[in-house]
């Protein structure tokens, strides 16, 4: 006991970790003095989105922790308040205030010190708070309306904001058992929805139908649902389809019941198999092509080093599942490298001189599909295989590459018929997979299904310098318990 004492009391004196506290702010408007039409607009409480509120705010140090962040006002018997914000305690500033309605304009603002506007309050901005532990701190600023006055007269160098569109859509995940029996059992789920690499946010799915509240403006959303011992299941949903749903006609997704295994190939230089082959240097070998690429004849090209038709292969160890594995799924996944994007989209139409970019408000390629995957039926090898001895392929279960352009926030945030190149594309090649563990691997090519006027495909190949980038198989499969 002599011995243990002094440690205990050397324990009990060492420094326990600080824990980090946080506190709610709470930002309003008092809309009392406020007459004509904008109070009527801000008191109907049936529309509870008619107006936002755009705010600023500092910390002690002078760091931004909210920067033009936009939020919802809330109606509370003639009070409008945005919903409780989370921070750590400490000593912040509010440094701007400013209320827009639903079509963007600023009706309402706090003026700056200074401000030419500024004496007509009692308290302009920047307005000091403190944040407290678990204390709700409430903050209401004074503000003036804004009729034609410019952003000077108030402060502000400008009115600047980004207008983000939401959208709402109802969604319910259940447990695809054959064996279970009606009524329909809700489960929870991770949701995670995603605008190809412009905007990505997971969601807590409770067992009941749920309302997403997503960013507006994408012709298609892709829609990931997981749960922990189950495949996760992926979706391609388009903005009218996310429309239409409602409480009474919710988005119903199942999630196959059974306990599913993983293999993940990603092989990189060393490991990887793929190459590219080109018809106008149909005796070369491109067995160490950074790209995985499929592109077409475009007559008005005349450089003699243009390689006018490519074609790409590659093949996949699929030695490494099990041999008593039944595969249930598999998702191929190909990625853009990120210099060579843009050259997916900017074509000139030879016939009419219209030049298609990037930004354009015209699909430029109304095809459905752009490229196709086809199993390979005889053996090739990396370093060998040009466009003269390219293997045999069959169009049996061939997988399809989708043509499919998102909308840019970056340059239009208020177009939602403005298109860019996605940065990967997601393929199922479940039918390919099952094929070739049943008839024998020699992986897949990929070409164009017009290779005439057609758009390019220029994906990363497995000796692309970011590892990132590789060509991914997913495999998803079963074994006999």
């Amino acid at each position: 006991m002599l011995v243990m004492l002094p440690a205990f009391l050397l324990n009990s004196c060492e420094k326990q970790p600080e824990v980090e506290q946080e506190g709610t702010l709470e930002l309003g408007i008092f809309i009392d003095q406020l007459e004509g039409n904008l109070k009527s607009a801000l008191t109907d409480s049936n529309d509870v989105r008619t107006h936002f509120v755009v705010v600023s705010i500092a910390n002690e140090s002078g760091e931004l922790v909210l920067d033009n962040e936009r939020l919802e006002l809330y109606n509370f018997s003639g009070h409008w308040i945005t919903k409780e914000i989370r921070l750590k305690t400490g000593i912040y500033k509010l440094v701007k205030f400013f209320v827009i309605d639903a079509e963007g304009n600023v009706r309402l603002a706090a003026p700056l010190s200074g401000s030419p506007k500024a004496y007509l309050v009692n308290h302009p901005l920047p307005l000091p708070f403190e944040i407290m532990t678990d204390q709700v701190t409430r903050v209401v600023p004074e503000v003036l309306l804004v009729i034609e006055d410019p952003p000077e007269e108030f402060g502000y160098v400008t009115f600047s904001y980004t207008v983000v569109k939401a959208l709402d859509f109802f969604i319910a995940v259940y447990i695809d058992d054959p064996m279970r029996m009606t009524p329909i059992a809700w489960t929870d789920a991770k949701l995670t929805v995603i605008i190809d690499s412009l905007w990505k946010h997971a969601f807590k799915l409770e067992p009941r139908i749920n309302r997403v509240t997503v960013r507006d403006g994408s012709r298609l959303y892709l829609l990931v649902i997981e749960k922990e011992g189950f495949m996760p299941v992926k979706l391609e949903i388009s903005r009218d389809e996310l429309l239409k749903s409602s409480p009474e006609s919710p988005l119903l997704v199942g999630l196959p019941a059974g306990e599913f295994h993983l293999l993940v190939l990603q092989p990189g230089p060393d490991n990887g198999k793929d190459a590219m082959i080109s018809d106008t240097l149909p005796d070369d070998n491109f067995g160490d092509w950074p790209y995985f690429q499929a592109t077409g004849v475009w007559p008005y090209i005349t450089c003699d080093m243009q390689h006018q038709t490519t074609r790409s292969l590659v093949e996949w160890d699929l030695n490494q599942l099990p041999k008593s594995a039944t595969i249930k799924k598999a998702i191929l996944t190909l990625y853009y490298p990120y210099y060579v994007i843009l050259d997916t989209l900017v074509r000139t139409d030879p016939a009419t001189g219209v030049v298609y970019t990037v930004n354009d408000t015209v699909v430029p390629y109304p095809e459905k599909h752009g490229a196709v995957l086809q199993r390979i039926l005889t053996p090739w090898e990396e370093h060998e295989v040009t466009w003269n001895n390219q293997p045999k392929t069959t169009t049996e279960n061939q997988a399809h590459i989708p043509l499919v352009y998102y909308f840019n926030y970056a340059e239009h945030a208020d177009c939602v018929n403005c298109f860019v190149p996605p940065v990967s594309e997601v393929v199922d090649v479940t039918d390919l997979i099952l094929d070739m563990a049943k008839a024998g691997n020699y992986g897949m090519l990929m070409k164009l299904v017009q290779e005439q006027n057609s758009p390019e495909f220029i994906f990363a190949s497995s000796d692309f310098e970011s590892p990132k980038l590789w060509p991914k198989l997913e495999i998803y499969y079963t074994l006999p318990e």
